[in-house]
């Protein structure tokens, strides 16, 4: 199931943008937008499916949480590119440019996420353990905040329609896709608090779902030296 939806992602997704861009060559910066298109979701998967240190990332382990969740993602996808081209409107400058700030912040967030959690680092959390080791981390950004992977997802979920100006996409995301992530996120909880007992329970009032309880500047200025 989740090899079909990096399929259909992969190669579907672009080819409609492409499509709809040579259909409708008024829209402005439509090529570009299409080959912005192809260059996301082609890193997205990847990153989310190939850089996994999990045993068989693509086997699907009866985790309904994710095969919805990325359903939903590639439904967003395509929902921004039609958007965009069968709604034209005027480009704001300064929502792009929000927007672009958005998604690298996103981006430096999820990959400081996974290269703290290393050999940890895996798709499939609610489940069957599919890694080597599973211990609980509170180093990077795990020293303030519980789920910075999940937070990347989220603001980069906000800021793709942002950059393409697509507000019913975004309207999407808050009412669908956020609260998809959220319930994945409660999934998970569970799973860590069964896994760790009492040392997760101290280490939720000490670390924030998304913000830091402590040391807010600190994880400020740890994450946008990223961005350089």
């Amino acid at each position: 199931m989740i090899k079909l939806f990096i399929l259909f992602a992969n190669i579907l997704l672009p080819l409609t943008a492409f499509l709809l861009a040579r259909l409708y060559p008024k829209i402005s910066c439509g090529w570009f937008f299409s080959i912005g298109i192809f260059a996301h979701v082609s890193y997205r998967m990847w990153e989310t499916f190939y850089t996994s240190k999990e045993r068989e990332p693509h086997k699907f382990e009866g985790d309904w949480t994710l095969a919805v969740g990325t359903l939903a993602y590639i439904g967003l996808c395509f929902l921004i590119v039609f958007e965009f081209f069968l709604i034209p409107r005027a480009r704001s400058v300064g929502i792009v440019m929000f927007g672009g700030f958005l998604y690298l912040l996103a981006a430096r967030l999820r990959f400081w996420g996974e290269l703290t959690l290393g050999s940890q680092w895996a798709v499939h959390v609610v489940g069957n353990v599919k890694t080597s080791r599973t211990k609980l981390l509170k180093i990077g950004p795990y020293k303030y905040i519980r789920h910075p992977i999940y937070f990347g997802i989220l603001l980069e979920e906000i800021a793709l329609p942002l950059l393409a100006n697509t507000f019913f996409s975004l309207g999407c995301t808050l009412l669908v896709n956020i609260p998809l992530l959220l319930i994945r996120l409660v999934s998970e909880e569970k799973v860590s608090s069964e896994r760790f007992g009492n040392e997760y329970k101290v280490y939720a009032n000490t670390a924030g779902m998304f913000f830091p309880k402590a040391g807010h500047l600190s994880f400020i200025k740890e994450l946008l030296s990223r961005l350089r």
